[in-house]
């Protein structure tokens, strides 16, 4: 039984030596974590990191980007002088048309007094030419005279422009060459007398008719460049060519137009397309990155001696990735382009590379 206890009390002494080392190891580390440096502390001495860009000299653009629709400098409407159902429409949005190419064919059944007269021209033109034929044959015995002749000849012209005319109310032709625009209407539709059935627009030049707001249009001007740039990247130049003198008073919007030429026939009138003008340029300025501004009017400049020093700058003309300095730098200087926000004056600083 004294044996027992005996073992007992050496098993208690030894794990209580244990305990008691294992205390002490980990004061021990307690008290070296508070004596090592702290992340302030390497700051200090190390510098801050930073990345930071040089000041340069270079050229700005600012442009302003807006929506447009492409229509036809040149454009037209064909209509008709009759409301008669629209039998055929032989074209289609985008076809290149000649002048007097058929756009619309009208019916000339419909119970119209045009389409009676068109029958009435064709047998009164069709009667005419017989008795011209016979009086030319007559004429070459010597059996009627040349006035009868040049008579029936008169009466077989005008029957034929007579004709020529009925038959333009039922098929509509291009009175010009282009590109079919629009097509308002479609086949067994009635055309309304003088109102719109095609649309033709001519396609070696177009314009894109555009909208800016209050801020946009402030900027814009006729005579700005323009350029327009499709997804495979075939690339246009062309002009502001007008701009209204007024807003439209219900949407605030100034309207414009942009010219360009188009002998490809790529900016297809009807498009939606996204246009760019260039609204102002700067040469041999000083730039500098737009997140290197602090508080939109200051930089941090990073020195020789390895510090940052916070200097207010005079900014000029800003895009969204470049700022103009016009005073408080020089070429060349290197200013804090990522990090600054966590910068003091006078601050120790150490670049890092991008």
């Amino acid at each position: 039984m004294k044996l027992r206890f005996t073992r007992t009390r050496t098993i208690l002494a030894a794990l209580v030596v244990v305990a008691v080392a294992a205390f002490a190891v980990r004061f021990q580390a307690l008290g070296r974590s508070t004596t090592s440096a702290s992340l302030e502390s390497v700051q200090a001495e190390q510098g801050k990191p930073v990345e930071v860009v040089a000041v340069e000299r270079g050229d700005l653009e600012r442009w302003v980007t807006l929506a447009g629709t492409v229509e036809g400098v040149v454009q037209y409407a064909v209509t008709s002088t009759n409301a008669l159902r629209i039998a055929a429409i032989p074209v289609h949005e985008g076809d290149t048309v000649r002048a007097g190419d058929v756009i619309v064919r009208l019916a000339r059944e419909a119970p119209t007094p045009m389409v009676h007269s068109y029958g009435r021209a064709t047998a009164t033109h069709d009667n005419l030419l017989k008795e011209v034929q016979r009086l030319r044959a007559l004429h070459a015995q010597g059996a009627i005279s040349d006035q009868a002749l040049d008579q029936a000849e008169t009466r077989l012209r005008v029957a034929a422009a007579d004709l020529q005319d009925v038959e333009g109310s039922t098929s509509l032709v291009a009175t010009k060459s282009g590109v079919v625009a629009a097509i308002v209407v479609n086949p067994g539709d009635t055309a309304e007398a003088g109102k719109p059935l095609v649309w033709i627009a001519r396609s070696d030049e177009v314009k894109v008719c555009f909208t800016a707001g209050s801020r946009q249009a402030l900027e814009l001007a006729t005579g700005q460049p323009v350029a327009w740039s499709g997804p495979d990247g075939v690339a246009r130049e062309g002009v502001v060519s007008r701009l209204d003198l007024r807003a439209d008073p219900k949407t605030h919007l100034l309207a414009g137009e942009a010219l360009f030429a188009n002998q490809d026939g790529r900016l297809v009138p009807g498009l939606l397309v996204s246009i760019r003008i260039l609204t102002d340029v700067r040469r041999d300025v000083l730039l500098m990155p737009a997140p290197t501004l602090v508080d939109g009017s200051a930089v941090f400049v990073v020195g020789q001696d390895g510090l940052a020093r916070k200097r207010p700058v005079t900014v000029g003309a800003r895009t969204t990735d470049v700022v103009e300095i016009t005073s408080g730098l020089d070429a060349g200087e290197r200013v804090v382009r990522f990090g600054q926000s966590r910068l003091a004056d006078g601050d120790r600083v150490r670049t890092v590379e991008n």
